[in-house]
């Protein structure tokens, strides 16, 4: 059975990997180095990871990349004090008094992912309103925009909105 990763080519592997070693803290990127060298007396190799991984071969990077992969996700999750909910649900933003509709993708009591190519910039303070099925009436919440990437924009609420709000099972969806 083929993977993501399987498909992916030599530039697009390396890419990934450092990206996701630039995600890693210093003692991490320790641990992998020593992982890495076949010989701890090397001393060279030691200071450099981009030598050490640009050393093995495709097939070990492929490797590598897929447990890196494990890794992060697992990190990612342990880092999030509110786990994320999918939630396609569409959101309401206003602004200059034009009114925007977009899609929220996922949903937490801290904040929102939400899938659009409009123009927002980091620190940008936003405030939607969306509807749930089981709540009478609409949710205005504001926030400020943590993260833009070609999909959407991440956005942290400025205050927290209660966990029942966003439950997927008692919303209808």
């Amino acid at each position: 059975m083929s993977t993501n990763e399987d498909k992916l080519n030599i530039y697009e592997i390396n890419s990934l990997l450092f990206q996701i070693i630039s995600c890693m803290s210093e003692s991490e990127r320790r641990g992998l180095q020593s992982v890495l060298i076949d010989d701890p007396s090397d001393i060279e190799n030691q200071k450099d990871l981009c030598l050490l991984i640009s050393s093995i071969s495709e097939t070990e990077r492929r490797e590598l990349l897929k447990k890196l992969v494990i890794w992060y996700h697992s990190k990612s999750v342990e880092l999030r004090e509110y786990p994320r909910k999918p939630f396609s649900i569409p959101v309401e933003h206003t602004s200059n008094g034009v009114n925007f509709i977009y899609f929220i993708q996922n949903i937490s009591n801290d904040g929102v992912f939400i899938q659009t190519d409009g123009n927002f910039h980091i620190g940008q303070q936003i405030i939607m309103k969306f509807s749930l099925h089981k709540i009478e009436k609409d949710i205005t919440v504001s926030g400020k925009v943590v993260r833009v990437v070609s999909q959407g924009i991440a956005v942290k609420f400025d205050e927290l909105i209660d966990s029942k709000s966003i439950d997927v099972q008692n919303s209808g969806f």
